[in-house]
């Protein structure tokens, strides 16, 4: 079985074009020279593009500069607007479920994951939701909330969750008071009867899958077997290199028996879907997608141009914070969830990425009240020089203006 040599320099660089992120000449072979995908695609049309080009977007509820999913979006689209995303709903062009968590996925991989709503719909009843014994009692109220849901929605088509409450409050399955109609609508949307018909802003609208899918939704005809295959070169496609999660169970977006993981690497290998890496100084095991072979040999001796961008905590790149640390020897870590007294640098910091390297970590508060994006402190990877500083500032400027609003810093 071969094994392919290189260097964490060479890889980034390969990971770093597959995601729209790199601007290179001087290359060899097939590609010599790239731009950024933001020079590339524009308006709806390249959203769509963006999103099948990188398999999947992650959703997040926090919105401290803005919605994990318009960050992504706007470091790869030019021109970028929420609008872009939002006019992809009503043409049934993308769809919301979990993948990397919850993410927004091309609609044409909707059957790739009918074995997982299939796994809920016969793993997770109501009751399986509740956090104990003491808590069966809500059931009859989610059971309610259901039907009342259904009967909505197939009467008068896609809702807003708002409009849908029933008013009945029910403990969720995390300990906490919520509403029946949250509960019961998490329920559905896990098991694939409803869907995220669009979204206007920070609102969701639900419908029906059965009446909001395209007629062909593809379902037909994928067995478990063929939809795990393909669901797994999708988590191949949207990392390109990855490693192999170590000893754990977990690969390719779901859990594996013991010695399947292994057994499924080794066939991919075989059959030449994936090429083994060996990195000198790198305990962890990576793989290369083979169809990258090319680029990855195009780039060895290409010249990066440094250009800028502050990525969202969620940002694809950023998926995998051990392959950020083998291959970029940076360590990032989101620190929203940490306390105050244990935070290094803050609750939401973004990394900053300058060709192939990083840079720094940008901590900025978006003031809606006065259309500002706040700059509050840059965190550098070792001391700027002038050229540098005046390439940040630039690209704070246009990150700003790509957001709709004007910059203010708090620290010269």
């Amino acid at each position: 079985m071969r094994v392919l040599a290189t260097t964490p320099e060479v890889l980034r660089r390969v990971i770093l074009a597959q995601q729209g992120l790199l601007r290179w000449q001087g290359g060899s072979g097939e590609f010599i020279e790239g731009v950024p995908w933001r020079e590339q695609l524009k308006g709806a049309e390249g959203t769509l593009e963006t999103l099948r080009r990188l398999e999947a977007v992650q959703l997040d509820p926090v919105n401290v500069v803005a919605p994990n999913h318009h960050l992504v979006f706007s470091n790869r689209v030019g021109d970028y607007k929420p609008e872009h995303l939002e006019a992809l709903y009503p043409q049934k062009q993308v769809f919301e479920y979990w993948a990397q968590a919850r993410c927004i996925l091309p609609v044409e991989d909707w059957p790739l994951f009918e074995w997982r709503r299939e796994h809920w719909r016969l793993e997770h009843t109501i009751e399986g939701m509740m956090v104990n014994s003491r808590d069966e009692g809500y059931v009859p109220e989610i059971l309610e909330a259901i039907e009342h849901i259904r009967s909505r929605l197939a009467q008068e088509g896609p809702l807003p969750a708002r409009v849908l409450d029933t008013g009945k409050k029910v403990r969720g399955n995390w300990g906490f008071t919520a509403k029946a109609t949250s509960q019961a609508m998490e329920h559905m949307w896990w098991a694939g009867e409803i869907a995220v018909s669009h979204r206007k802003g920070d609102e969701r609208h639900f419908a029906l899958a059965e009446d909001w899918l395209p007629e062909s939704s593809g379902v037909e005809g994928h067995s478990q077997e063929l939809s795990l295959q393909a669901k797994l070169l999708k988590f191949i496609r949207a990392y390109g290199v990855f490693d192999a999660y170590g000893t754990s169970s977990r690969l390719g977006w779901r859990e594996w028996a013991a010695g399947e993981k292994a057994a499924e690497l080794e066939r991919l290998q075989l059959e030449g879907t994936l090429i083994p890496l060996q990195l000198e100084g790198i305990k962890r095991k990576y793989y290369l997608w083979a169809e990258l072979l090319p680029l990855l040999e195009s780039l060895q001796k290409a010249k990066i141009a440094p250009d800028i961008y502050f990525l969202p905590p969620l940002d694809n790149l950023l998926w995998r914070r051990e392959r950020i640390s083998d291959l970029f020897g940076f360590d990032y870590k989101w620190e929203i969830y940490v306390p105050d007294e244990k935070r290094k640098y803050g609750p939401y910091v973004l990394p900053i990425l300058e060709g192939q390297t990083f840079i720094g970590r940008l901590d900025a508060r978006m003031n809606r009240a006065n259309k500002k994006l706040v700059v509050r402190r840059i965190f550098w990877e070792g001391k700027p020089n002038k050229l540098r500083l005046e390439r940040i500032q630039k690209a704070l400027g246009n990150f700003a203006r790509g957001l709709g609003v004007e910059i203010e810093y708090l620290e010269p």
